[in-house]
């Protein structure tokens, strides 16, 4: 079975089969999958044992060489533990990763991984996600990929439905011509939009 066949099956058994969800989750050779499938089971484990299994996850995480795809996929424990009203676990998770985001060094990666942070706060309190928040907007610029312009114009929309005024200081953190359109386009003409779910129907 691929890893991605792995990972979708241990989802599936998660919420009434943890056992053999746990079972199938842990054999996962690579360990982005592997980290989400834990992450998975861990979000419907039956008892406190998910914080050992959500642990585990973060150490597949940790595994991966390369920085993106360590802050990336971390993502899918932190929302656990949010999921599971674990705060405070989940804010040591949300400093560590955002650093470690902000440090890498192609300009739409760094974007991209602190983008998929950030999408697993938001619909949690506003201390939790209003630093990723900032963050993103300062990997913003200077502008080398376009995903920077997406994520920027996708979390704008996010945040603007209650915390309009976040979205009126991000202007006084831009330059780019560019940047400060897509904060006025959106001022003028507000649309929003919802975060990814990460334990519904999203399997990237």
């Amino acid at each position: 079975m691929t890893p991605t066949g792995a990972r979708n099956l241990s989802n599936r058994l998660a919420s009434d089969q943890p056992e053999q969800a746990l079972a199938v989750a842990r054999v996962i050779d690579n360990p982005w999958f592997r980290c989400q499938a834990l992450s998975h089971v861990a979000r419907y484990w039956p008892d406190d044992k998910y914080v050992r299994l959500l642990e585990e996850a973060v150490d597949a995480a940790d595994s991966q060489d390369d920085v993106f795809n360590c802050a990336a996929v971390a993502a899918w424990p932190i929302r656990a533990y949010l999921e599971r009203d674990n705060p405070s676990a989940a804010q040591k998770l949300l400093t560590r990763y955002t650093h470690a985001a902000s440090t890498i060094n192609n300009m739409g990666s760094r974007s991209e991984a602190l983008f998929t942070i950030f999408q697993a706060s938001k619909p949690f309190a506003l201390y939790l996600w209003q630093p990723v928040f900032w963050a993103l907007v300062d990997a913003a610029e200077p502008v080398l990929s376009w995903r920077q312009q997406r994520n920027l114009r996708d979390a704008v929309a996010m945040v603007g439905l209650d915390t309009r005024q976040l979205v009126e200081q991000t202007l006084e953190k831009l330059s780019n011509e560019k940047n400060l359109s897509i904060i006025r386009r959106y001022l003028a003409e507000p649309r929003f939009a919802e975060p990814r779910q990460f334990f519904g129907c999203d399997r990237a």
